[in-house]
Formats: C-alpha cells, structure tokens, sequence
C-alpha cells in the first residue's frame, strides 16, 4: 500500500521540529524530578558513604582513573536529586579526605580506622539508613554492572538494597542483577539498615567510559535516589 507524502511548509517544519525539542526537554527534566514523588517533611536522614577517599584511592585503572572520585560525584548527585523530597542527606565526606589520624600506621589498620569513623558519623547524625557507594573491578574485565550488598540479618537492609536494585536495572543495557548478602565491614557493623552499591565496573572498558560520563552518573544517581526514596515509602 502506498501512503501519501505530505510536504511541510518551513513554518510548519519548524514548528514541528520545535515540538519535538519541546517533548524531549520535558522528558529530560520529568526523569531528572522522577527521582522523588513524595515529600518525607524531613523525617529521614540517609548517610551516604562515597567509598574511599584521601590516602585510599581505591580501584586505578592504567587509564588514570580513580574510583575515590567516581564515588563522590555520585554521591553528591544522590544528594541533590534527594534534596526535593524533604530527605535530609548527607556525606561522609564532601571532598577528597580519609579519617585517618597521623601516626596510625598498617593497612588494616588504616582502614578499619577510617571506616569506623564513617558509621560512627552515621550514627551521630541518627541516620535511619547507612548507603556506601563504591566502583567494582574485576582481574578479568568481563564482567559488568551495578550490584547492591546488603547483611544477611538484616531485612531492612536487604529492602533497601532490593528497592534500589530495582531501579539500578531499570537503566538500559544494565544487567538483570538482585541484591544479596555480602560480608562487608560497614554492613556487618552498622547500627542501622546499611547496603553497599557497586555502581558498576571500572575493569570493563565500554562501563569505564560510561562511568566517567556525567549523564550516567546522573543516570545511576537517580535510580539509587529513587531506590532510597521507595524504601522509605513503603516503610512509613
């Protein structure tokens, strides 16, 4: 069957091209505010932990990439993207710093200070929920994707982690992973409901250059923000 062409006049075109734009922009903004759909009214604190920081640059790649820097600016994007809901947010670090004291000296050691520091921030602030957020790596570099961790005890951690799951798979091209237990020293000692996000890898080439991309960031960020948001919905 032969449909019938229809020619534009440039005003028509243009108009029409100009309402293509016009959805595309309310596109972009609509999933950047889908993050929130409630306002909590300021009742919740959620710690977010961007994993590493100062002396611990966590995982490098050849290229020069740090996963201590990943791991702040999205943790900062969680932040701002939270901020609308009435969630109070905040970090355990804003910039690039550790919690180590001069003189401390061990690997071990180091970094049990540094992360005892960081959930007993937590527990200063009387958090209701402890999120870490980390990049993965891999020897092999095959494997790919955001994963979430949370204690095998604690069933308001594994919510959290489930509910945040579920978004971070919503992203395209992400793989299908749940949220399982893992034995990780913030969620094996956490006073509160504590999960650990690895928001991707830094040892598979095509995610490296996606990670350092802000519009995943932002991507990633939302859906985590998202994830913290219905946990506390479905737990008020």
């Amino acid at each position: 069957m032969r449909w019938p062409m229809v020619i534009l006049s440039k005003k028509s075109a243009g108009l029409l091209i100009l309402s293509v734009m016009g959805m595309l922009m309310f596109s972009v903004f609509w999933q950047g505010s889908s993050a929130v759909v409630s306002h909590f009214g300021g009742q919740h604190v959620v710690m977010l932990d961007p994993g590493h920081g100062g002396y611990d640059p966590g995982t490098i790649t050849n290229q020069g990439v740090y996963e201590k820097e990943i791991n702040l600016q999205i943790a900062q994007k969680v932040r701002e993207m939270l901020g609308p809901s009435g969630i109070k947010v905040l970090l355990t670090r804003d910039e690039d710093i550790d919690y180590v004291p001069n003189g401390v000296k061990g690997k071990q050691t180091k970094k049990q200070t540094d992360l005892n520091r960081r959930i007993e921030m937590a527990k200063e602030a009387q958090a209701d929920v402890f999120v870490s957020l980390h990049v993965n790596a891999t020897a092999s570099g095959k494997q790919s994707g955001a994963e979430s961790f949370y204690h095998y005890r604690s069933e308001s951690g594994k919510s959290l982690a489930e509910f945040i799951q579920q978004e971070l798979i919503k992203i395209t091209g992400m793989n299908r992973r749940i949220a399982k237990p893992g034995d990780f020293y913030v969620i094996n000692n956490s006073s509160m409901p504590a999960v650990i996000v690895e928001v991707g890898y830094l040892s598979s080439p095509k995610e490296r250059q996606k990670l350092q991309q802000s519009w995943y960031q932002e991507q990633l960020s939302r859906a985590i923000a998202k994830g913290i948001a219905n946990y506390f919905e479905a737990h008020n």
